[in-house]
């Protein structure tokens, strides 16, 4: 388990760095009011242009990572820490990979760590089951998990980053 310790805290350092590349480029790429070539059911970004307001949102998802990680190497506790983390790497292959690419067919924040990241997560992930033993109804229960309140917060935040943006007085 001590080599999880230290390998868990990879997952919000490497989510930071892919997050960076969004929230450095989200203002520019929102204000050339690109429209997707396949229709989406959500846009980057939720309905704002403020980086600030995004920003938040990056701190609020930060946060519960970095709990459920104290959270895990704490009890040794690591389910929620490893739903979260599949979530994550979900996140970046279905949306930065695929959909996004495809339906704006042009760079999107996020494609360059996305790529970068995914080895590294992808390595956690292996790790983490090497060294949890989880069975398959403990991974299918615990990503279930981690899958639904993850993107149940992306959904959330998307929908109030304008009024994130408010309190930030960008």
């Amino acid at each position: 388990m001590n080599e999880l310790k230290w390998f868990a805290w990879l997952f919000p350092l490497l989510f930071i760095v892919h997050d960076m590349e969004e929230i450095i480029t989200a203002k520019s790429w929102c204000n050339k009011g690109l429209k997707p070539i396949i229709p989406l059911p959500s846009t980057p970004f939720g309905n704002t242009k403020s980086t600030a307001g995004f920003a938040v949102a990056v701190f609020e998802e930060l946060i519960l990572w970095i709990l459920a990680t104290l959270l895990g190497n704490i009890t040794g506790f690591y389910g929620l820490w490893y739903g979260f983390l599949v979530a994550n790497i979900i996140h970046l292959i279905l949306f930065h990979m695929i959909i996004f690419p495809l339906s704006y067919r042009r760079y999107v924040p996020g494609i360059i760590t996305a790529w970068l990241t995914l080895i590294p997560f992808c390595y956690i992930f292996y790790l983490a089951q090497k060294v949890l033993n989880y069975s398959v109804l403990q991974i299918g229960l615990w990503v279930t998990i981690g899958f639904l309140l993850a993107f149940g917060n992306v959904k959330l935040l998307h929908n109030k980053m304008n009024l994130l943006s408010k309190l930030t007085r960008e």
